[in-house]
């Protein structure tokens, strides 16, 4: 699909919604939009925890897990 036809289908959309459909592509065109957002700086103190965190896995000093018993572990099925 070209731009031009986007642009056009886009616009039947908003002429056509809801409330909630306006709001949420609002939000995701200002999202887009704001550079100055995305940009995130970490501290000291962040960095310092990732070498800590980095350094425990390379020791082997903590647990890592594979997809499966991740997605168990996040869904409750394994504690």
């Amino acid at each position: 699909m070209q731009a031009t036809s986007i642009r056009q289908k886009l616009h039947q959309y908003i002429d056509n919604s809801d409330e909630k459909l306006l709001k949420m592509m609002f939000a995701l065109a200002k999202e887009y939009n704001d550079d100055g957002d995305l940009e995130y700086e970490f501290t000291a103190e962040d960095i310092k925890l990732f070498d800590e965190r980095r350094q425990k896995r390379l020791n082997d000093e903590s647990k890592s897990y594979n997809w499966q018993e991740a997605k168990n572990r996040i869904i409750g099925k394994a504690r």
